[in-house]
């Protein structure tokens, strides 16, 4: 009964029955052990064994490929990292106003992303989320998986404020972020928030629902409720990291925005000169190749007479900075501008889409 029940259960039976005998054989004489080969092993142990286990065990040793010193053992590609984007976002309008400019920019941009870049994930830093009430120095990180929109503008039409973006947040993106947040030294808390018209609006353009829309998680990062360029700079760098899992991070503001002046400038027939002017000294800092020299220049246009007038504050700048911290090495290139009356329209991308890299 007990050699029937053993025969119906190989599993239980020819692994540990080779295992003892191979030690057996190994004690009685391991020098002469050392020098057969695998089926003169088998050979020995075969007279222990019924037939058609030992048929089954040669079967699948001698047609195993054997790995040598010239086989190639083939290791899969490596994914490129994702590149980082800035978008000039506009206003809570850019969403309904189909005929400006901007719009079939940030449509493309957004079909590069959804079919070329393929992220698996999609964090974004907008402009019109910098914490009230806590200190310079604190980042907050959206850790909702559901949320509303945030409707934080005023004085436009009804339909402004019933203006929809679906998206799904990821409590586990938001807890990795504010881990590695923690690890580069910046204090940081997850809490529930919806999503401002620095993101929906601009996204509605990009991710149209119905036509390319928008179908991995999304988190939103807060700023620093600061200005200091290098405290963004660090923040971008801190969560670096993100791209080498292909997640997307997209900053979003305006290279110039300046709403104090837009009625006089929306009158005139050529913009404000400091728009051109600062947009173009920006351009020329970020396109620096030398990430060093990029970070040097782009803290030095802040000094620039003109940086005041593009900016009477600096939370519409800012994002730039922090896309350009999580570019580390890989160069930025402005893809787009305007100037419009007290604005500047710039779009940037950092790094290589991945049919460029190599």
């Amino acid at each position: 009964m007990f050699g029937a029940w053993v025969l119906r259960r190989p599993a239980f039976f020819i692994l540990p029955s080779i295992v003892i005998l191979v030690a057996l054989l190994m004690s009685a004489s391991s020098s002469a052990l050392s020098l057969l080969s695998l089926p003169q092993v088998l050979t020995k142990i075969k007279t222990f064994l019924p037939v058609s286990y030992f048929n089954t065990i040669i079967t699948t040793t001698s047609t195993a490929t054997p790995i040598s010193s010239t086989t190639k053992v083939l290791q899969p590609p490596k994914m490129p990292k994702a590149p980082v984007y800035f978008f000039s976002h506009g206003g809570p309008d850019i969403q309904y106003n189909t005929t400006h400019p901007v719009y079939p920019v940030l449509q493309s941009i957004g079909r590069e992303i959804t079919q070329k870049v393929k992220p698996s994930a999609v964090v974004v830093f907008s402009a019109h989320w910098q914490p009230e009430n806590v200190g310079p120095d604190e980042i907050h990180v959206n850790n909702a998986e559901k949320t509303d929109l945030i409707y934080d503008f005023y004085g436009f039409p009804p339909h402004f404020y019933k203006a929809t973006f679906p998206s799904t947040g990821s409590p586990s993106l938001a807890s990795h972020i504010l881990s590695l947040l923690s690890s580069s030294g910046i204090r940081a808390r997850g809490l529930p928030r919806g999503l401002d018209h620095g993101v929906f609006s601009g996204f509605n353009v990009a991710f149209p629902p119905k036509s390319n829309p928008l179908t991995v998680p999304l988190v939103q990062v807060s700023l620093f409720n600061s200005e200091n360029p290098l405290s963004h700079f660090k923040l971008g760098d801190a969560v670096r990291s993100l791209r080498d899992q292909n997640v997307v991070i997209i900053c979003t503001g305006m290279t110039v925005h300046n709403l104090r002046d837009m009625r006089l400038a929306f009158g005139r027939p050529e913009p404000m000169p400091y728009s051109v002017s600062f947009d173009n000294a920006l351009k020329e800092a970020v396109e620096q190749p030398e990430p060093e020299k990029r970070r040097e220049e782009m803290v030095e246009v802040l000094k620039r007479p003109d940086a005041r007038q593009a900016h009477p504050w600096m939370d519409h700048l800012m994002p730039l900075y922090i896309a350009a911290g999580a570019a580390g090495e890989d160069k930025g290139k402005q893809t787009w501008t305007m100037h419009e009356a007290s604005f500047a329209w710039a779009q940037y991308r950092f790094g290589d889409l991945p049919e460029e890299s190599k």
